[in-house]
């Protein structure tokens, strides 16, 4: 069977919406924690296992995903998931190496991205790759590559160069990295982990407020925010997350005071861990559709508030101490009550101005 037709064939066992992330010089093991695996869930699955639990309500709906060693690479398979496609996720999976990736998804566009040590080189849409929705460090990398194997934007409305782009793109992959997946790779149970890419993502920039006409409070904090000293922007950022905490009913949860001391990363196999897990499977519930019966309007209304908790808390440990400060007033722009609380918004501003003055 020749590339392309093997590639078709990948597609078609696949499915609408699925993933392929390419890791080079790492295990499949490895690969699977570079993208947010987390320990206790490493085991072999099997095609049908993965889809009955990713399924699962009372699981949380995880994001599970396969990985097998092919050559000098890894590939990482989410049947169903895309979070590979994400560039945040494959520019910390490829420190010190590199990834590839290749998505289709059932109602969005397909992607294609090649990272190099956390520096995202080229990334496009397969369906529609196009000079000038190419991106990246050296979009034009792999023109040559994407000419030869028809991966080009129409020319007018009878071609149909958009048919086969996700086939075609995980040919590219095959020509990048020489590593080419089995026939069925889901045949036989595989190595999988659940992954949780919130423990290996820093926060970015749509994490953070912004000055946005909608939100007229939200330029004199972000301003007051960037003239504020580091260890001003620290101090605040910690008690704002505290605050959170508290208004969520969370503020007793293991570990959470001594991480926000310590400044410290949270690992995905501690106590705190355990416990963001826990609330980041609880916001998927909330969001999940058709899953909305399922839940009260109070416990989708915590969900939503931790949602923006995660964000925060997330951000919060960040070296920048800007990002810190900025991820932890994202919360203000919720519009949920506690959260969005005009008393402690007036409260932040103050301290801030106060050393300006």
């Amino acid at each position: 069977m020749d590339d392309l037709a093997h590639a078709r064939a990948l597609c078609d066992q696949l499915g609408g919406t699925f993933c392929l992330t390419y890791l080079k010089g790492v295990g499949a093991a490895e690969a699977l924690r570079r993208l947010g695996g987390c320990p206790d869930t490493f085991r072999e699955r099997s095609a049908a296992e993965l889809s009955e639990q990713r399924r699962s309500f009372d699981a949380g709906f995880p994001e599970l995903a396969v990985a097998l060693e092919v050559g000098a690479w890894s590939v990482v398979i989410e049947p169903g998931g895309f979070l590979g496609a994400g560039h945040p996720l494959l520019e910390a999976a490829s420190r010190g190496t590199e990834a590839v990736s290749v998505s289709r998804h059932d109602s969005a566009s397909a992607h294609f991205g090649y990272v190099v040590d956390g520096t995202t080189m080229t990334a496009f849409d397969p369906g529609y790759p196009a000079a000038e929705t190419t991106w990246g460090a050296e979009p034009g990398m792999l023109r040559h590559l994407t000419d030869a194997l028809g991966l080009r934007p129409q020319s007018d409305e009878s071609e149909n160069t958009w048919q086969d782009a996700e086939a075609r793109a995980i040919v590219l992959a095959q020509r990048l990295t020489g590593a080419r997946l089995p026939a069925q790779p889901l045949l036989t149970p595989r190595v999988s982990a659940q992954l949780e890419p919130w423990f290996v993502v820093p926060a970015a920039g749509g994490d953070l407020l912004r000055a946005d006409r909608r939100a007229p409070f939200a330029a004199e904090l972000v301003a007051a925010s960037e003239a504020a000293d580091p260890g001003l922007r620290r101090e605040v950022a910690v008690a704002e997350v505290r605050r959170q905490a508290a208004v969520l009913g969370v503020a007793d949860s293991p570990g959470l005071a001594e991480t926000l001391a310590a400044g410290t990363p949270v690992a995905v196999d501690s106590p705190l861990g355990g416990q963001v897990r826990g609330w980041l499977a609880t916001v998927r519930r909330a969001s999940r559709a058709g899953e909305e019966h399922r839940l009260t309007d109070d416990e989708r209304r915590h969900a939503a508030g931790l949602g923006w908790f995660l964000g925060a808390l997330r951000g919060v440990r960040d070296a920048d101490t800007r990002v810190a400060l900025l991820a932890a007033l994202k919360p203000y722009r919720s519009g949920l009550a506690g959260l969005a609380d005009d008393q402690a918004r007036a409260a932040v501003l103050g301290a801030l101005r106060d050393q300006a003055g």
